[in-house]
Parts: C-alpha cells; sequence; structure tokens
C-alpha cells in the first residue's frame, strides 16, 4: 500500500504537469529555490565540519530546531500543505490507518521542500565526519528528523481545520497568529540593533532545544562527536519516541476530522440572519440581493475567509508594533492604518468567485446575470467594510493628532478601496486562482495553485495601486507637507472611486456571461 501511495503521488504530480503550465512554472521556480537553499545551507554545514565544536553544535541544533518549528507552524500562516494526497479521498477506501498514514508521510517527503530538508539533514553526516561513529549515527537522526518535520506539519493542519470548524475556535486562532505577527516586526528590529547579544542567547538556548522534541534528533550526533555516548543514545531514542508521539497526534487528528462532518453544522442553509442581513431583506427581491445574503453568510461562517481576514485586523497593530520596533511615537505610523485596511479590504474580494467551488452552479442553472453576480458580492462586503475604513482612518487621524491632514487619510483610503473594488469585480472572473474547497483543510495549498497565487495577487494589488494613483499622489504629498493637497486627493477619489467600482461590476459581469461553464470548472478544481 505504501509503494501504491508514493506511486499514486508522483503520477498526479506527473499529470499535473501536462496540464497545467502553471505547475511546469511552479515546479521551475520551486526547483531552483530549493537549489539556493541547499546550495547556501549546505555550504554552511560543510563548512562546519572544520569549525569548533562549540560552534558547531549549537548551530546544527538550533537552526535544525527552527527547521522543524518552521515544518509544523508556517503552513499555519503561510501557503499550506500539498494535499496532492489528501487523506479525506481515502475514506470511502478499506485502508488500514497504519499504512495509509506511511504512505501519506513518505510522500510528504516527495517534494522540494521535502527534499531539500532530507538533503540538509543528511548533510549533517559531513559535518560530523571528523567523528566516523558520529556521522554514522547522524544517518538515522536525519532520518528521524526529517520524518518528525513532515510529520508535524500533517499534524499541525489537520488539527487546526477540524478545530476551525467552530468559530470560537477561529477567533482564538486569528488572536494567536495575529499576536504572533505583531511581535515578529519589533522581535526583527532588537535582533538587528543588538546582534552580538542574539548571537549569545540563541547559543545559550541551543543547548536547552537540544534537551526538547525540536532538537533531540539533531544535537544526538553533536553528543557523539564530543564523545558523549550517553547523552547521544538518550537523544537518538527520544527523537523515535517523539516521531511516534507526532504520529499519534496526526492520528487522532485524522480521526477527529473522519468523525466530524466536513462543513460546519452550527447552522443551517446559506441563510444570514445578522443585522445587515436584516438590511437585505428589506431592499427589494433581486438576483443581487440574493448573492449579497449569501456571499455576506460565507463572511460570518467560512473559516478561509476567517483566515483571510486575519491580516486586515492586525494591520494597525503591525503599525504600533513597527513604532515601538522603532522607538518613536504610534501617531505617525497610525496615520496609515486607514488606507492599509481599505487596501486589503478591497483587494480582497479579488478571487471571491473561487470560494463558491462548485456552488457556482446554482448560478448559471438559475440564469443569474454576472452583472447581479459582481454587484452582489459588492453589495455583501461594502456596507460593514466601508464602516471599518472609516473607523480606523479617523481614528488613525485622532491619535496621530493630525486633523489637517483628513481629507488626504480619507481619500487615499477611498481611492485604494473602490479601486480595490474594481479590481476585485473585473478579476475574480478574470484571472481566479484555485484554493482550499468549502470544508476543507483552509491551510492547504491546491496543486499548482502557488504560482497562479502569488502572480494573480502581484497583478490585482499593482492593478489597485495605478487606479488608485490620482488620489496617491496629492494625498502623500499633503501629508508629506502640503496638507492642501489632500482636498484634491478627497475630490478624486468621490469622483473616479465610483467609476472604478461601476466599470469593474460592468465588465467583470460580462466577463461571468461570457466564461460561466470555464470559471465553474476553474472554481470546481480548488
Amino acid at each position: 500500500m505504501v509503494a501504491h501511495l508514493l506511486r499514486l503521488k508522483l503520477t498526479l504530480l506527473r499529470n499535473g504537469l501536462r496540464r497545467s503550465p502553471w505547475e511546469i512554472v511552479a515546479l521551475v521556480l520551486a526547483g531552483l529555490w530549493g537549489l539556493w537553499v541547499v546550495g547556501l545551507a549546505g555550504a554552511g554545514l560543510v563548512a562546519l565540519r572544520w569549525a569548533p565544536h562549540d560552534v558547531a553544535a549549537p548551530t546544527v541544533t538550533g537552526l535544525g530546531s527552527l527547521l522543524v518549528l518552521g515544518w509544523a507552524v508556517v503552513p499555519l500562516v503561510a501557503f499550506g500543505v500539498d494535499e496532492t494526497l489528501d487523506p479525506a479521498r481515502f475514506a470511502t477506501f478499506s485502508i488500514r490507518r497504519r499504512p495509509l498514514m506511511t504512505g501519506l508521510l513518505l510522500a510528504g517527503v516527495v517534494g522540494v521542500p521535502g527534499v531539500v530538508t532530507l538533503v540538509l539533514a543528511l548533510l549533517t553526516v559531513v559535518t560530523w565526519s571528523h567523528s566516523l561513529p558520529a556521522a554514522l549515527l547522524a544517518v538515522p537522526c536525519a532520518l528521524l528528523a526529517t520524518l518528525t518535520a513532515v510529520a508535524a506539519s500533517r499534524a499541525t493542519t489537520t488539527a487546526a481545520a477540524a478545530l476551525l470548524r467552530t468559530r470560537r475556535a477561529r477567533d482564538v486562532a486569528v488572536l494567536v497568529v495575529g499576536v504572533a505577527l505583531i511581535g515578529l516586526g519589533p522581535a526583527l528590529n532588537v535582533a538587528g540593533m543588538r546582534w552580538e547579544e542574539i548571537v549569545a542567547a540563541l547559543r545559550a538556548a541551543a543547548e536547552v532545544v537540544g534537551w526538547t522534541p525540536l532538537g533531540f534528533a539533531w544535537a544526538a550526533p553533536a553528543d557523539a562527536a564530543a564523545g558523549a555516548w550517553g547523552s547521544a543514545l538518550l537523544r537518538t531514542a527520544l527523537a523515535a519516541l517523539t516521531l511516534g508521539l507526532v504520529l499519534a497526534g496526526w492520528a487522532a487528528a485524522l480521526t477527529r476530522s473522519e468523525a466530524r462532518p466536513a462543513v460546519s453544522a452550527q447552522r443551517s442553509g446559506t441563510h444570514d440572519t445578522s443585522g445587515l442581513g436584516r438590511v437585505l431583506e428589506r431592499l427589494p427581491a433581486t438576483p443581487a440581493t440574493a448573492v449579497a445574503g449569501r456571499c455576506l453568510a460565507y463572511w460570518r461562517r467560512d473559516p478561509r475567509y476567517a483566515m483571510a481576514g486575519l491580516s486586515v485586523l492586525v494591520a494597525p497593530a503591525v503599525l504600533v508594533a513597527l513604532a515601538v520596533g522603532n522607538g518613536g511615537a504610534a501617531g505617525p505610523f497610525l496615520l496609515w492604518a486607514g488606507p492599509s485596511v481599505a487596501f486589503l479590504l478591497g483587494w480582497s474580494l479579488h478571487n471571491d468567485l473561487a470560494f463558491d467551488h462548485s456552488a457556482f452552479w446554482t448560478h448559471l442553472a438559475a440564469g443569474v446575470r454576472g452583472r447581479d453576480d459582481r454587484l452582489g458580492r459588492v453589495l455583501a462586503a461594502a456596507p460593514w467594510q466601508t464602516a471599518f475604513v472609516l473607523l480606523m482612518t479617523v481614528g488613525g487621524v485622532a491619535v496621530s493628532g493630525r486633523w489637517d491632514l483628513l481629507p488626504a487619510v480619507l481619500g487615499i483610503s477611498a481611492a485604494v478601496y473602490c479601486a480595490g473594488l474594481g479590481v476585485s469585480s473585473l478579476a475574480s472572473a478574470l484571472v481566479p486562482y484555485p484554493v482550499p474547497p468549502p470544508g476543507g483543510n483552509p491551510f492547504s495549498t491546491p496543486r499548482g495553485a502557488g504560482t497562479a497565487t502569488v502572480l494573480a495577487q502581484l497583478a490585482t494589488s499593482t492593478a489597485v495601486g495605478l487606479l488608485a494613483l490620482p488620489s496617491l499622489v496629492p494625498g502623500v504629498l499633503a501629508v508629506t507637507g502640503a496638507p492642501w493637497l489632500g482636498w484634491i486627493a478627497l475630490a478624486a477619489a468621490l469622483v473616479l472611486g465610483p467609476v472604478w467600482i461601476v466599470l469593474g461590476v460592468r465588465f467583470g459581469g460580462r466577463l461571468v456571461d461570457r466564461r460561466g461553464p470555464e470559471l465553474l470548472a476553474t472554481a470546481s478544481r480548488s
């Protein structure tokens, strides 16, 4: 069974390369990245062979532990894990849990991140090659470290996906990840200012981390090279035990995930009963308001939308963190809270259609015009997003004490938000890219979506900036020394902003009408 799963993974990758040019581009870029990492880090590991033991040991242990931690944490906040072999797809087959997990674990190594991790772990054999016994011990430890890293990635994302089916868990996840992102900026600034102290502290921390599950497999060969075979064998045994515990945790998360329905059962249907939902009910019963009601329910209940909204909630706090990290007042930084939130909110709809997945067929079957589809999505987001943008804009100006810049900041916020809605209305019908399906793991990355995601996001964000230039230029000049130009920025936003929305809805609607079946096929592959 394990061999079948590995062969299936390779077959799916090969067929994906034949089907989509994006997957070829993604593989080439990922391969270049992997070669760069292996070349840079590998050269360092080889050089450490001639370094003193008190330098090589903490370096390998500390960096190796960070690598394992990265595998466990990064998929939760970045592109996610490769779900080419999604465990949910095997639920209807009579496959025993142990061979299934073994096959999925080894299949997780078949990929650029897994291969890079394995190669770097095996290069530690060269680091400890001045001692033959230590080099021999480094081989099984490298395999243990790699498998533990891959298993930790699977375990954390599977557990998080199950937990995020409840709203309370989603709120806690947003808070935890937000705090982590907030602290990242000041931590990097402090590290840059006190580099020597940080290096000394990291060396001391590496000694401690070597006795944790993150560092057992990396520190064992270092002990063997120093002649401490008692601790070396103990850490090797603890590394094997760690891998077993991580696999047990992954199995428990899989069991929990399979035991619960794929779609949240907190409420049935897609009818929204929030305040804004009741307002929509009082509007004329049109296709656009019907689409708006359904999309508003998604914003309130779908974990994928919750994770997309994380950046909006964190953005103002990040500005404060940057101010603290630079030792300055928060006011000048918070002046940009409104524009940053406005950009993120308007731009957040640029792939909204793909989140419908196969449910988009109801639009086609009901004959919903593309214009109504585009307008409904704007109506679902614009009221509450506009209120939040105004709150952050006025609040940022109030904290900074620069009321003379209120027209400029309002103009910039309105310009980037309206441009974002316009670009999003067009882009989600022009260049949709795959996203995790409803009820699926919100931290996963559909096969071949990485490159398409980056390019689409880069293109749409650039387009938003270009359309907002008539307000951005005078607005920035107003902030830098000519406050009266802020009125020009505000006037340009009030005139051009609605134009961008109308054009985006109109031309985006035409694309939906013309490319409906193609869009359904693309969304269904998410």
